[in-house]
């Protein structure tokens, strides 16, 4: 169960199980009233003030005469949006979870798919006719209607970078052919896997919530492995072999080439637990802007049973990115701001529901840390960290 309390409802006939395996990177879903519409509470105007902040990633996307497209980035002020046409221009916002509270508990009630590889909420606003052009994400995406109402249209051809518009920043495609089309009504939900083209236009003013998800290219992947086995290797240097010979002076013999493996062969390789550790600390790194400052004074142990004997409940910090998994030798690793920690078997429990939930209701927490003090150990850490931060109820 989430803590918001709400789940989302997928169509009739499917559950959580069903999704994964039938739709998730596989096919587009819709899911019609998905949503209650409580969780939308954020206004216009309230979208136009995050992006006049400078620690905000903001842009305005306009549509002009004959299909020209127009891209400003933020911060904005008052006077760039009095000076925007009526019509056919659209403004995002990045990373809108990461500074409203409320739009946290929409992510909660996404708990069929991997809360790890959730990276944003994107909040945009369209005027009608809105919209960004024709494109596909390299990523999941859940498109969310908040208010009022937008066509989409999906696409099932497979489109090259020789098919985007030139000398424009936005990749916007400059042909698409339709193959379906939806229009979202405010709590319709729209899911789209990596790959499949659309094009959303807004009917009238509307709000729409983008849920985007991390994932990493192999050039990404590969650039950061390599670089942290650089950072393992030292100053030894290859040898020669047994095999040289003396009658040719430049032939690479097979000798060369097995100590040249070998000394490549003593760093760590994809199977190695070292692997495992160095991806659980990569997926969970933090963008720049939202690494959290610790807690200033530090907490101590009496500090925490006071806060859990006043029924205060403890609450993920906004920014914190987590996982978890279990290592070969059975112990637990809980993977936090790019960091791992190693922890021991018998706190696999707390510690999946740690990176799992968003919420720690007191009366839940409080008996666990009674019967094992290390458990409190794990929560002081956190707290003092910032990871966690103490929330009413």
């Amino acid at each position: 169960m989430n803590d918001s309390g709400h789940r989302l409802r997928l169509p009739r006939g499917l559950d959580g199980e069903t999704f994964l395996r039938d739709y998730w990177q596989k096919q587009p879903l819709l899911m019609p009233a998905a949503l209650p519409t409580q969780h939308f509470t954020l206004t216009p105007e309230e979208l136009a003030g995050l992006a006049c902040e400078t620690q905000v990633e903001s842009r305005l996307i306009l549509e002009g005469e004959e299909g020209r497209w127009e891209v400003r980035h933020g911060p904005f002020d008052d006077a760039d949006f009095a000076a925007l046409p009526e019509s056919h221009w659209t403004l995002l916002v990045q990373d809108v979870d990461k500074y409203i509270p409320d739009t946290v508990s929409l992510i909660e009630t996404f708990d069929v798919v991997p809360d790890w590889r959730i990276d944003d909420v994107m909040i945009s606003y369209a005027t009608d006719q809105g919209g960004v052009g024709p494109h596909s994400d390299a990523y999941d995406v859940f498109l969310i209607q908040a208010s009022g109402r937008r066509r989409w249209r999906i696409s099932n051809r497979h489109y090259t970078e020789s098919d985007l518009l030139p000398g424009i920043e936005q990749r916007i495609l400059a042909r698409f052919d339709t193959a379906q089309e939806w229009l979202l009504e405010p709590g319709d939900v729209l899911y789209l896997p990596p790959g499949v083209a659309h094009w959303g236009t807004a009917e009238g003013p509307c709000m729409t919530y983008s849920l985007g998800f991390r994932a990493p290219s192999q050039q990404e992947l590969a650039s950061e492995w390599f670089q942290h086995l650089v950072s393992l290797s030292d100053e030894r240097r290859l040898d020669d072999p047994d095999d040289l010979r003396a009658d040719s002076r430049a032939q690479l013999t097979t000798g060369v080439f097995l100590h040249a493996a070998q000394l490549l062969n003593e760093l760590p390789d994809t199977h190695s637990d070292d692997f495992r550790r160095w991806l659980g600390r990569y997926l969970t790194e933090p963008k720049a802007q939202f690494e959290i400052p610790p807690r200033d004074p530090a907490w101590q142990h009496a500090d925490l049973a006071d806060c859990l004997q006043q029924g205060q409940t403890l609450r993920r910090h906004p920014f914190a990115r987590i996982a978890w998994t279990v290592m070969d030798d059975a112990q637990v690793v809980l993977f936090v701001q790019g960091e791992d920690l190693t922890l021991p078997s018998f706190l696999q429990p707390m510690v999946r529901q740690i990176a799992e939930r968003r919420l720690l209701e007191a009366e839940e927490i409080a008996p666990v840390i009674a019967a094992t003090p290390k458990a409190g150990s794990l929560l002081l850490r956190l707290l003092n960290d910032g990871i966690l931060e103490v929330g009413e109820e």
